[in-house]
């Protein structure tokens, strides 16, 4: 393989990788690290990489050399994904006889690799709502198994909504919403004493955590636009979640509810 096809296949591989680990939610310094590795691993030293929350750029500073840009349409974490990548560019770079091809069918395999399932995540998710609501105040068991079933109704309205509006901001409102009316209405039933503790365990699976710990990495790192980036997103998050809730708190307070 001569030197610019090989260059070119290097690069469109190493841009691949840091598009895969943007959308799966790693953060600036560890994508841009590993790019740089993977070129410089077949003796591409000369490699600059740019990371944005929604962007990637992969460019040789060669006069003659090749750029490859990818924008980055839907936006997630996933951990488990993070860490097959990075067990992958670890390999590649520590074995030289992989082929570029194989690493780009490896990859591949990779991105097409299924999530965990959606029994799953609804367990994890109801089992640490309701966990939250007990730590929160909600002892009794009625509040834990409430907030049990609410929050893994808000993750399935959270699901339909962005199904349909491909707007995640919108779906995390439309979620808020749903919790905070189911709080209200089994507190108006005298289910519940207050929809607080529902309420707040409810959410947490919706608050923008790790966006906000990303942020902060990236912004230690000196990553100044993605970290900004990144703190405007989960504060967009955080103001969505709090309209949701907030709207319907305040029509049920002057309605003659009390928290």
């Amino acid at each position: 393989m001569d030197n610019h096809k090989e260059k070119k296949e290097v690069l469109r591989l190493a841009t691949f990788v840091g598009e895969l680990m943007l959308s799966s939610g790693a953060e600036t310094c560890r994508i841009e690290d590993t790019v740089k590795r993977i070129c410089a691993s077949r003796g591409f030293n000369h490699v600059n990489v740019f990371v944005a929350p929604a962007t990637i750029i992969v460019s040789d500073d060669r006069f003659d050399g090749y750029t490859f840009m990818k924008v980055i349409k839907q936006r997630g974490i996933n951990l488990n994904k993070v860490d097959m990548l990075n067990d992958f560019s670890r390999k590649f770079v520590a074995n030289k006889d992989i082929s570029v091809e194989e690493a780009i069918e490896e990859i591949k395999a990779i991105g097409d690799a299924s999530q965990y399932s959606s029994l799953a995540v609804n367990l994890a998710t109801a089992i640490g709502s309701s966990s939250f609501a007990v730590l929160a105040g909600g002892d009794d068991p009625l509040t834990f198994v409430l907030t049990l079933i609410t929050s893994i109704l808000a993750m399935m309205v959270y699901d339909k909504v962005l199904a349909i509006s491909k707007i995640p901001i919108f779906a995390i409102l439309v979620s808020s919403i749903m919790i905070a009316i189911s709080g209200v209405f089994l507190t108006e039933i005298n289910v519940l004493k207050t929809p607080k503790m529902l309420i707040v365990g409810s959410i947490m699976p919706l608050l923008p955590g790790v966006p906000f710990i990303k942020a902060v990495r990236d912004l230690i790192s000196g990553e100044l636009m993605s970290g900004l980036g990144r703190f405007f997103d989960a504060g967009i998050i955080a103001t969505a979640i709090a309209s949701g809730i907030g709207m319907i708190i305040n029509i049920y307070v002057k309605m003659g509810g009390t928290l």
